[in-house]
């Protein structure tokens, strides 16, 4: 049975990644608003990532007999990154200003359930096709543009600012899990009916569900948002625009770095490789699908676990050197050893290297945007610049490979895998193998530059974090201090 993945194996990841929520939630002793806030999130994310994806298939989908030009135009224009580039830090400094995050989501929820209302739309016109495609990118980038303010409120209303890792890694795991299962829906309904009509339906009473969640979530504190007050930002390291451009690079590059890493060349050597062995192509399919889901399984089981374990143990500046040394070492055995076992191994360690380098750094965003004066969004900015260097190696490899450009002459995994010569699936693996090897030398190069980079910046990024015990301990101590001030408050009051 070749898609035993869908019906087993990863309805079986979905259950333990269900009991270990349910494990944190005892644990923490969450409120009932915060269990209701993170069923929002879960939801929420899951029906974003069946949109996104369902977006990208319908792209790839309108490249057949479409001259290059109108693809490079639908590649800017009608995915939601580009447009979820611009929109983050925009709703990151107008929820700052107007000191209420939840107005920002539930409005994207909304714009989710347009965007999935639009998908339903029979249309047989081309042209307005194509422009019903850039308006649901547009609207979906809305959606997208609210994921860092699921960080925030959480960091804000729960944890009075304080404890920016603790909430980039727990909120990071939801949304990293949630993507996992988006994709496991839209790969299951593909498996069983094909039809559109009935996800979208499904997504958009999931959607609205999340958006009466919302309402049971309880009201927001406008006093927890913004700024620190200026008795905390005396005591702490001042924010600086140097430091933000500093993260902002040092995002960015991660974003290029696991651009290339995710980009379709990997992917399509994969296929084909396997391809020459077994030309099935039901287990052809299975095998695609599995190897995408792996990045993500890397992500939010082995990156989690490593950071829960690892980070109280060695430190903040260890573990990220530790991981940008090990990303490097994986780049530079890819550039001698090109076969579907390493791929797959290198595809769980650069998975979970992504997920805590990512959310530390955005975490290191989250704790300077309370800093920050004037209501910089620092978190937009951060978020952003990962989408930018992704979204700048997703459209030149796209652009080349829709477009039927250079090496090349296939534009989809399905293409390869519908191929009947062999001998042409062979010719494609050979100029796969020189372009992966040239890849991942300059990868290399790039992650060596990165970790440079790292070394001489990383104490000005994050601030008191160069000690992870003590900062742990001092903000331990203010949040009890708040909470003793609140409670004599009240009885003062009474």
């Amino acid at each position: 049975m070749n898609n035993w993945d869908l019906i087993i194996v990863v309805p079986f990841v979905i259950v333990l990644g269900f009991l270990f929520l349910y494990f944190i939630y005892k644990k923490l002793n969450f409120e009932k608003k915060l269990f209701w806030f993170y069923m929002q999130t879960l939801i929420v994310w899951v029906m974003n990532a069946i949109l996104i994806q369902e977006n990208s298939n319908i792209l790839t989908d309108t490249f057949h007999n479409t001259p290059p030009a109108i693809i490079v135009v639908l590649l800017l224009f009608g995915s939601s990154i580009l447009f979820a580039i611009l929109m983050k830090p925009l709703a990151t400094w107008i929820t700052g200003k107007i000191r209420s995050r939840n107005i920002w989501i539930r409005s994207s929820i909304i714009a989710s359930i347009a965007a999935s209302m639009l998908l339903l739309i029979p249309l047989n016109d081309s042209a307005w096709f194509k422009f019903i495609i850039i308006l649901q990118a547009i609207i979906l980038a809305i959606s997208i543009s609210s994921q860092s303010l699921y960080f925030l409120y959480l960091n804000e209303q729960k944890y009075n600012r304080l404890f920016a890792l603790k909430v980039s890694f727990s909120v990071g795991f939801v949304i990293t899990f949630a993507t996992f299962i988006g994709n496991w829906i839209i790969s299951l309904n593909n498996f069983l009916t094909d039809k559109l009509i009935i996800l979208n339906i499904f997504v958009i009473i999931c959607l609205l569900i999340s958006l009466l969640i919302s309402f049971k979530i309880g009201t927001e504190n406008k006093n927890k948002i913004g700024e620190f007050r200026l008795v905390l930002k005396e005591e702490l390291i001042k924010y600086s625009k140097s430091t933000l451009v500093k993260l902002i690079i040092l995002t960015l590059l991660l974003g290029v770095i696991y651009g290339f890493v995710q980009s379709p060349i990997f992917r399509m050597y994969f296929v084909t490789n396997s391809k020459i062995s077994n030309n099935d192509v039901e287990w052809l399919s299975t095998l695609d699908r599995k190897y995408q889901a792996l990045f993500i399984f890397g992500q939010f089981a082995i990156g989690y676990t490593l950071y829960k374990i690892l980070l109280p143990k060695i430190g903040v500046k260890n573990l990220i050197y530790g991981l940008i040394v090990i990303s490097g070492i994986a780049l530079l055995i890819s550039t001698f050893i090109i076969n579907p076992t390493w791929m797959v191994i290198s595809n769980l360690i650069f998975g979970a290297s992504y997920f805590i380098l990512f959310y530390m750094w955005f975490g290191f965003a989250i704790m300077w945007n309370y800093r920050a004066t004037k209501g910089v969004p620092v978190t937009g900015f951060i978020a952003s610049a990962l989408l930018v260097g992704q979204f700048l190696v997703i459209f030149v490899f796209n652009s080349i490979i829709y477009t039927k450009s250079g090496l090349f002459t296939y534009q989809s995994i399905e293409a390869i895998i519908a191929e009947t010569n062999i001998d042409n699936i062979i010719a494609f693996e050979n100029n796969l193998k020189i372009v992966i090897r040239i890849t991942a030398a300059a990868l290399f190069f790039i992650n060596s530059i990165y970790l440079f980079l790292t070394v001489i910046w990383i104490d000005q990024v994050i601030a008191e974090f160069v000690d992870y015990a003590n900062i742990k301990h001092i903000f331990s101590e203010y949040e009890k201090q708040s909470v003793e001030r609140k409670i004599n408050s009240r009885i003062v009051t009474e």
